[in-house]
């Protein structure tokens, strides 16, 4: 049997996050191919190379990535039948490495963070353009086809209508404006909301701070109608959700729902959309461990 992989890639479910008080929804992205909204970036990247004859079976797909883009390049590289080489930092959890190099896909590690792997990405790059095919997924417009075909269209034919609220992470901030455009487009009075990590959040990218420059942000910025900083100091609400609600997702999808929570306590008849956009089973072991140092009661 044939499978559609982009209508698998299409078709994740929009949950209802039980506000008793607002209507509130999530993509869940954790049920997509390999747990992430990234599965639809990276299939779209590595289709459009191919497409466009600048990737084929004698050039290596060369990437730097810290988690969920890396695991599904990983995945993909297989089905699509090329090399791949995908530039990790050292502190990545161990049971990703393991995920990564099941799909017998080549890693190599890097001191400090994914800014430094991207660093040492374009060094390698520099050396052999005739080697290696560098996709760039913080520039690459397939970024743009991914959510286009993909993100937006899942969201439009299920909640658009009479949506107020759109609120995903800036993290790269693709998804975000890309679903916005389309999103504003159809209700020029929907709210777009961006999350940005601040302190030390795990590897997640503070936008404000990052080294890395996304190239059209400045000229579609103007779609986000507010930008909202979330600290570590509030992971214990999402620990809640996380222990209590059992959504099952990790730090990214954890900023959005955490913040989500706390600004609908005294909201009433509102409809919002956001993207819960990873998977959480990487960290189960760093759940229990910050609850044990913590002292956190789950009840």
């Amino acid at each position: 049997m044939k499978i559609d992989i982009e209508k698998a890639l299409k078709n994740v479910p929009i949950v209802s996050l039980c506000d008793k008080n607002n209507d509130t929804y999530a993509l869940m992205e954790k049920y997509n191919i390999c747990g992430s909204i990234k599965a639809k970036v990276s299939y779209f990247m590595i289709k459009t190379a191919l497409k466009e004859w600048k990737l084929d079976k004698n050039k290596i797909l060369l990437e730097a990535s810290s988690w969920n883009t890396a695991i599904a390049l990983a995945y993909f590289w297989k089905i699509f039948d090329i090399k791949i080489k995908i530039i990790l930092p050292t502190n990545t959890a161990i049971c990703k490495k393991k995920l990564i190099t099941s799909y017998w896909a080549e890693i190599v590690e890097v001191e400090w963070i994914t800014d430094d792997c991207i660093k040492y990405r374009d060094e390698l790059y520099a050396q052999d353009k005739e080697k290696y095919f560098l996709p760039d997924q913080f520039t690459n417009y397939a970024n743009f086809n991914a959510h286009y075909n993909l993100t937006w269209p899942r969201i439009e034919e299920e909640l658009w209508t009479n949506l107020d609220f759109f609120c995903a992470g800036l993290w790269t901030s693709w998804t975000l404006l890309w679903t916005a455009k389309y999103l504003k487009q159809k209700n020029p009075n929907i709210k777009i909301i961006a999350i940005n990590p601040i302190e030390r959040v795990e590897w997640l990218r503070n936008f404000k701070t990052t080294k890395l420059k996304i190239p059209f942000y400045e000229e579609y910025k103007h779609l986000i109608d507010k930008v909202i900083d979330v600290s570590e100091e509030d992971i214990e609400i999402w620990l809640w959700l996380y222990l209590n609600r059992w959504y099952l997702v990790w730090l990214s999808s954890w900023a959005v729902l955490s913040w989500l929570t706390q600004y609908l306590k005294d909201k009433k008849w509102l409809k919002w959309c956001v993207i819960a956009p990873d998977w959480w089973d990487f960290y189960l072991d760093k759940v229990w461990n910050y609850v044990n140092m913590q002292n956190i009661s789950c009840s």
